[in-house]
């Protein structure tokens, strides 16, 4: 289930990169995502349509925006935290810009139930209830 859990987290961060949107069928549609530490303004919404609502200026902002999964941190039967890179090409322009941030991810029955986003590893693992 772990290695499962991993290869669904990956999915999803290679649909995002090609469609700029998150697989509404990986995502409980009640899920809940949590963007309030890195985006105030994005805040928490609930179901994977809201999240793409609030996603949708960040996208906008990059020619060819990509996100990965640079490393993942813990991986069990509910929850995974992974070291993500996400950013690219500014549009009308040539500068690039990448942030590396922290995902927490909770996921039942094949689908993610929560997420939230994170500066700080620390928040991340406590954010699935872990303590590294």
């Amino acid at each position: 289930m772990p290695q499962e859990n991993v290869e669904i987290v990956r999915r999803i961060y290679e649909q995002v990169s090609v469609h700029h949107r998150l697989p509404k069928d990986l995502f409980e549609p009640a899920c809940a995502t949590d963007w309030t530490e890195v985006s105030p303004d994005f805040g928490v919404r609930y179901g994977a349509r809201a999240a793409d609502e609030a996603l949708a200026s960040y996208f906008e902002t990059f020619e060819n925006f990509h996100v990965e999964a640079e490393a993942v941190l813990h991986a069990d039967a509910e929850r995974v935290v992974t070291v993500v890179r996400d950013g690219g090409r500014m549009k009308a322009s040539d500068a690039e810009v990448w942030n590396r941030f922290f995902h927490a991810w909770t996921l039942r029955d094949g689908k993610v139930v929560r997420l939230s986003s994170h500066i700080d590893r620390e928040r991340a693992f406590e954010a699935v209830g872990l303590r590294e």
